[in-house]
């Protein structure tokens, strides 16, 4: 419980009304919060902790006055000297009328208590009430500033004045400012909306572009700026130089204590080696890089940041290759993590991940993002190379501790600071002497460093209690045994944060809701409704000098410990909160999630992850808040068109996984299910993909959604064709196409028509697969889907080429062409410059090919589309190889190697095996061959009628027999051959299968290959 009233008496005379009091407030109406000790300590319980901790966070303190509790020797005299410190209203009720009000109260005004006693509790409930009130919050501003002024006549010493003397000039401008919104709250109003528009207009602006290329070998802001004052540490410091320097270590774990002062000291080293030198010892050392990435800053610690941060240390054209490489949801992260590391063959680039133990499971103690998990270990499984890791972290993750553990070290911090160094940090924060440590004895700051462990956050904490409350001597600090316990640092964090001012309070906490850095219009966003006329920026930096708050590019956020420490401040609440202007953690984190609603940027200027941004943190306030459907809608928005298309499926998963067996809505659970399979789908796991199409058709049939119905049918259909299963692609493609014509679904019709057309294409039933595209396109004609009928088109064009029917081929392409290019669908305008090379290179025109080719891959390149990539180069290599250009066509089609595309490896390999042949290359040819016979492996396995990959194995297995001279592999040629001609003799594919087959023979001198040609033509010439 918290925001009650602690009632302060004497139980030598005041016990009994302490407890009519307590009921009677309790009791309403309205019932008010009160604590009372014989009521609210249990049996068992420290008694001093718990009169501490009520006071420290309770609203206001009454103090019952009676002969006994206003004596010197009072225990009431403690408490509300603490509730002063604490800066907390405090209400005196006169019960004894010959009761002296001590000097330090004697000027607030009190409740009489003295006659009728259901009379003073009105006037005590009309109190309370108003206390909260704009006016109540002054009056207490100028209680406090009248005790100031009353202190600084007793002014003991010079440094003690100058501390009272600031305190009353931040007491004055705050009793202004307040007096200002009291006296206009309309206007105070309006200029706080103003204010927080203002924020979110700047968060909605894009990065605004600089001008010429800039390079720097550090990226992002490291997490924590080490303080000039941080000493110490040199043993530890030195073990990372040592880390650093060898080449046979490549991770290392610092676990440490929250503020024993990890961040602090990597940084420390981080920084002085962006100079090029380690520190305290003054040893070179270059560096080619340092990428800082933490779960508390503003940059966080992901594949995504991860991968794309490395990349931008590259050259331009590695990182565009890298970057296609990434959003390949086929390439595995293991594999996208080699291809990132080959880049980084040598040099030293650190990558520090800071604050790891968010990431980690408290119960497994593995990491709970497993994209991060396949990257790390790939770090440490690949081949020599030029990144090392640096992790921070109070917990160290299990598993990967056993991964070449000979290339880990872990770092132990243990203990804090020794001294004099811990002492000299005490010293170095009062640098103006103010709180009365850089003058203090050697002796006392010795006992500071031991009562705390010289933890670097506890030394921190010391000071901002000292800061916080002028009327506390260290001394009086390290004489409270309570404030020093075992965990030193949650509670120095807990009591200095009790000795702000209530409005730097709630900034904190307001800051502790968010969880991440975020401007002051955000901590605005939700305050305006709890402190009237709120100005936090003015308090955020305030709290920035008092070592509260840390401040990165314009945001600020807290050390893990105070986040804590001041969310535990915000009462929890439930769910109805959510639109209610109640302060609790319900209700903000609704306030904070709409805030970033609020904040997205403009759809246009979506071009990378970064622009999400504010719907990602949006979705987690939303799922901490758990609001899950909210979080799905706001998903929902986002996955499929943007997260999927830029390759971030994994990103994707996971935020779909956190909403499985949370959401209520139907609608909400079918859609997030369904993307979810769609996610699986792109990743290749197709066993998932199935698992989630099919819950989501399940609740799309419960919910009678037909349309959701008919998409998840299809997607099956999608998953099925892709495992080479297609009877039963047929079959779902069928179901949702009877579907989409039983709800007038026209476009579904279309779609389904041509998947169904794809299909018969596949088992070699060309004119049949005609059939169902050129019903496609009437559809498409119809309802006047240009992009569907530019696909269709192509579609057509591709199945007139395999029956070699090449005009109609040609024109049906140039139309899709011309539709594509009309409007503006560039990956449809790639393929149809493939297929249009495709028809140019088996009528022997093989310049118009090359032409059509070569503007496929510019464009290729530029959509970053890896199949067109790959294809456009497949393409260009096998014309170069017909017209004789051997030598660019070995160098085309290693290039088309690069772009990893499944479906179409098995080609390109057998491709480059052809031409290493010709060129006379037999070793390079030889590995072409197995590499291709593996990859068409994989192709059957899924199916084994795919003729395309029966004829790659048969030319493979070919060359393998001209490399080796072995028949044995002539004879499983010819059967590869024979199978596939029993699926499809459609003339045009087959004459393809017959020239590259005859480029090979062209290498025969030993006439192996008889018999083999008629398999591969199935009797056709």
């Amino acid at each position: 419980m918290s925001n009650y009233n602690f009632i302060s008496y004497s139980s030598v005379d005041a016990l009994e009304f302490a407890f009519e009091l307590y009921d009677s407030l309790l009791a309403g109406p309205p019932s008010i919060p009160v604590w009372l000790d014989k009521r609210e300590i249990k049996p068992g319980q420290d008694w001093v902790k718990s009169i501490v901790e009520a006071i420290r966070i309770c609203e206001s303190l009454m103090f019952v006055m009676t002969h006994d509790s206003v004596e010197d020797e009072s225990v009431c005299k403690r408490e509300w000297i603490r509730a002063l410190r604490y800066k907390k209203a405090i209400v005196p009720l006169l019960l004894h009328p010959d009761a002296v009000p001590p000097f330090q109260l004697e000027g607030r005004q009190y409740i009489d208590f003295t006659g009728d006693f259901n009379i003073g509790l009105a006037q005590l409930r009309l109190h309370l009430r108003w206390r909260t009130s704009p006016k109540g919050v002054l009056q207490s501003l100028k209680d406090r500033l009248e005790d100031d002024n009353h202190d600084l006549r007793r002014a003991r010493d010079p440094g003690q004045e100058t501390r009272i003397q600031n305190e009353i000039a931040l007491l004055k401008k705050q009793i202004d400012d307040l007096q200002r919104i009291i006296d206009d709250p309309e206007g105070a109003a309006i200029r706080v909306e103003e204010s927080i528009n203002w924020g979110i207009e700047r968060e909605r602006q894009p990065e605004k572009p600089v001008g010429g290329i800039t390079r720097t070998k550090f990226i992002n802001p490291p997490p924590a700026i080490a303080p000039i004052y941080f000493q110490d540490r040199h043993v530890e410091t030195n073990l990372i130089g040592d880390f650093l320097k060898n080449d046979a270590q490549r991770l290392m774990t610092i676990v440490g204590r929250a503020g024993i002062g990890k961040t602090a000291m990597v940084c420390r080293l981080l920084n002085s080696l962006e100079g090029g030198r380690l520190p305290d010892n003054g040893e070179e050392m270059s560096i080619d890089g340092i990428i800082y990435l933490s779960e508390t800053g503003t940059r966080k610690v992901t594949v995504p940041n991860l991968y794309a941060d490395l990349s931008s240390l590259l050259p331009d054209d590695i990182a565009k290759r890298l970057d296609e490489v990434y959003r390949d949801p086929k390439i595995s992260t293991e594999s996208k993590m080699q291809g990132l590391m080959e880049a980084f063959p040598s040099g030293q680039v650190l990558l520090l991940l800071d604050n790891f133990e968010n990431l980690i499971d408290p119960l497994t103690y593995n990491l709970t993002n497993t994209d991060l998990d396949e990257a790390l270990k790939a770090i440490l499984d690949l081949p020599s190379h030029g990144v090392k890791v640096i992790i921070t972290t109070r917990v160290a993750p299990r598993d990967m501790a056993l991964i070449h553990p000979q290339r880990q070290f872990r770092l132990d911090l243990d203990k804090g600071l020794e001294s004099p160094y811990a002492e000299n940090i005490l010293r170095e924060m009062d640098a103006d002497g103010t709180v009365g440590l850089k003058d203090a004895p050697d002796e006392l700051l010795n006992k500071a460093r031991e009562r705390t462990l010289g933890n670097p956050r506890a030394l921190e904490a010391l000071f901002a209690i000292l800061s916080a409350d002028r009327d506390t001597e260290l001394q009086e600090i390290l004489s409270d045994r309570e404030l020093l316990p075992e965990k030193v640092v949650e509670v120095l964090v807990g009591e200095a944060f009790s000795r702000l001012d209530p409005t730097a309070q709630k900034v904190m906490e307001a800051l502790a809701i968010y969880g991440r850095p975020v401007s002051p219009s955000a901590v605005d966003y939700l305050l305006q409704s709890h402190v009237p006329g709120v100005d936090s920026a003015q308090v955020l930096n305030r709290l920035v000098n008092m070592n509260f708050v840390r401040k990165e590019a314009g945001r600020y956020y807290m050390h893990p410990v105070d986040k804590e420490y001041a969310l535990s401040r915000v009462p929890e609440g439930d769910e109805s909160d959510r639109n209610e202007l109640v302060f609790t953690q319900f209700a903000l984190l609704h306030q904070g999630a709409d805030y970033f609603k609020e904040a997205r940027k403009p759809s246009e200027n979506w071009k990378t992850i970064d622009d999400l941004s504010a719907q990602l943190a949006e979705f987690d306030l939303r799922c901490a808040g758990q609001d899950y459907d909210t979080a799905a809608d706001v998903l929902n928005d986002i996955d499929f068109d943007y997260l999927l298309l830029w390759g971030h499926y994994r990103v994707m998963t996971e935020l779909h996984e956190r909403l499985q067996g949370k959401l209520n809505d139907p609608k909400f659970k079918s859609l997030s299910a369904g993307n979810l399979g769609s996610t699986y789908y792109s990743l290749g796991d197709y066993q998932k993909a199935i698992e989630y199409y099919e819950q989501a058709l399940v609740i799309s049939r419960e919910i009678g959604d037909r349309h959701a119905d008919g998409i998840r049918r299809g997607n099956l259909g999608n998953v099925y064709m892709d495992l080479g299963q297609v009877e039963k692609a047929i079959e779902y493609y069928e179901q949702a196409l009877v579907i989409s014509r039983e709800i007038g679904n026209r476009r579904g019709e279309g779609n389904r028509l041509g998947n169904l057309g794809n299909a018969y294409r596949d088992k070699g039933q060309v004119e049949k697969a005609i059939e169902y595209h050129e019903q496609a396109l009437v559809i498409s004609r119809e309802i006047g889907d240009r992009r569907g009928e530019g696909a269709d088109l192509g579609s057509l064009g591709i199945a007139y080429s395999d029956l070699w029917q090449v005009q109609t081929a040609k024109e049906s392409h140039k139309q899709a062409l011309e539709i594509a290019q009309e409007i503006g669908y560039r990956y449809l305008e790639v393929v149809e410059l493939v297929y249009t090379g495709d028809i140019f290179s088996d009528i022997g025109e093989f310049d118009n090919a090359v032409k059509f080719y070569n503007q496929a891959i510019a464009i290729a390149d530029e959509i970053k589309n890896v199949q067109p990539q790959n294809e456009a180069r497949w393409g260009l290599a096998r014309s170069q190889l017909f017209s004789g250009d051997l030598e660019n066509a070995r160098s085309t089609a290693e290039s088309a190697r690069r772009y990893d595309y499944p479906l179409n490896n098995h080609n390109v390999l057998a491709l480059m095996g052809v031409i290493a042949v010709r060129q006379g290359d037999s070793a390079s040819a030889k590995d072409a061959f197995k590499t291709a016979i593996k990859a068409s492996g994989i192709l059957l396995g899924h199916s084994d009628t795919n003729y395309g990959a029966l004829d790659a194995k048969g030319l493979a297995l070919c060359g393998l027999a001209l490399c080796g001279g072995e028949r044995n592999y002539i004879e499983e040629a010819i059967h590869a051959y024979t199978k596939a001609r029993s699926i499809t003799r459609a003339p045009g594919i087959v004459g393809r299968v017959l020239r590259l087959f005859d480029e090979l023979a062209k290498a025969d001198t030993q006439e192996l290959f008889a018999g083999v040609r008629e398999a591969a033509g199935g009797g056709l010439e």
